[in-house]
């Protein structure tokens, strides 16, 4: 994200959008009554009658909704006209900005937060677009799931009765091979409406190897290099957040914001069981180890802040400067990853101590 402009006696803030990751920023940072302006395509209705043209201009929103639109690449931001061409819009009507790569667009607030100021600079900090397909897979059942930095999607759960032992070969080769069908079909064609970085084949024994083997010998899938084979305990949705925590994952990819969090949220429930001291949950006890400069690493659920009304910003912003000023490290987690979702079951706000209070 790249500064163009800064006025902090109007505070307001010129920025350029550089990537998938600005997006998600502003996202966090844009809340309802900012301000906004942009240059935008509007249908603008000159004779009667008639359905219109779309016009380019420039509108100023007051807004009333933020939307993030992962795989279309943009954020949608709803509001009310506050000036623009006055041939050609109405004030106080609803207009919706659709923010992509390469806009540039101007946010003004009644009074920018320093939290929200840093998550304009350090919006390009993580690996900007990763796509993770994670297949899940025991005999005759298989989870599939989609993770990028900004979400946790299951595509499909696909279940095949395997015939045991007992049956002829040919019978369960059969029932195998229809299995691994089913299982690549949704592959490909996710495939082709994503681009995946990298393909997880996980599961226990050697039947995710039997799977890969298939990838490449039956259906002779063009993007082997992408697919890696891990242990996990089963074929269900609870190994894919197995795989999410393991150390094969990181040193295959370190600079990837899920990945990261996944490995803290590991270590908060580890403290958790070994030594429960060293955590503070909830308002109360995070401010009262905030004060006494004890915490040193702080998770927020951006659920908590976005949307949040302005005495509620104000309390979770004096935490973090404290936070700050003490040297800890400041975490804002996505409320649509199991990481995030488990912080917003302990309470929204967790935090590792130096030391017990």
């Amino acid at each position: 994200m790249k500064i163009l402009e800064s006025d902090k006696n109007l505070e307001e803030f010129t920025i350029k959008v550089e990537t998938l990751n600005d997006l998600w920023s502003l996202y966090n940072v844009i809340s309802k009554d900012d301000e906004i302006t942009s240059r935008t395509q509007r249908r603008v209705v000159l004779k009667e009658g008639t359905k219109g043209e779309r016009k380019t201009m420039s509108l100023k929103l007051r807004v009333e909704s933020v939307g993030f639109h992962e795989f279309s690449n943009r954020l949608r931001i709803k509001g009310t006209i506050l000036e623009g061409p006055e041939d050609l819009v109405s004030y106080g009507t609803y207009h919706t900005f659709n923010i992509e790569i390469g806009n540039i667009l101007s946010i003004k607030k009644e009074k920018w937060l320093k939290s929200e100021l840093n998550r304009l600079k350090e919006a390009s900090k993580f690996e900007d677009k990763f796509n993770m397909l994670i297949i899940a897979i025991e005999t005759g059942l298989a989870t599939i799931s989609l993770v990028t930095n900004y979400s946790h999607n299951h595509i499909a759960t696909i279940k095949k009765n395997i015939p045991g032992k007992r049956y002829e070969q040919s019978h369960r080769n059969k029932a195998y091979n229809d299995f691994y069908d089913q299982i690549a079909k949704v592959l490909v064609q996710n495939m082709e409406k994503t681009e995946i970085d990298i393909i997880i084949v996980c599961g226990p024994g050697n039947i995710r190897d039997h799977f890969s083997n298939y990838l490449r010998e039956k259906i002779k899938f063009s993007e082997m290099q992408k697919v890696k084979s891990f242990h996990a305990s089963s074929g269900t949705e609870s190994a894919i957040n197995e795989i999410l925590k393991s150390k094969e994952l990181i040193q295959i990819k370190s600079n990837v914001k899920i990945i990261q969090e996944t490995q803290k949220i590991e270590e908060i429930f580890q403290l958790f069981a070994s030594d429960p001291d060293l955590i503070a949950i909830g308002f109360e006890e995070v401010e009262k180890a905030a004060t006494h400069k004890a915490i040193k690493e702080l998770f927020i659920v951006d659920s908590l802040i976005r949307g949040a009304s302005k005495d509620h910003k104000l309390r979770i912003e004096d935490i973090i400067i404290k936070v700050e000023k003490a040297q800890g490290k400041v975490n804002i987690l996505s409320s649509e990853h199991p990481t995030g979702k488990q912080i917003d079951d302990l309470g929204a706000l967790v935090a590792i101590l130096h030391y017990k209070l």
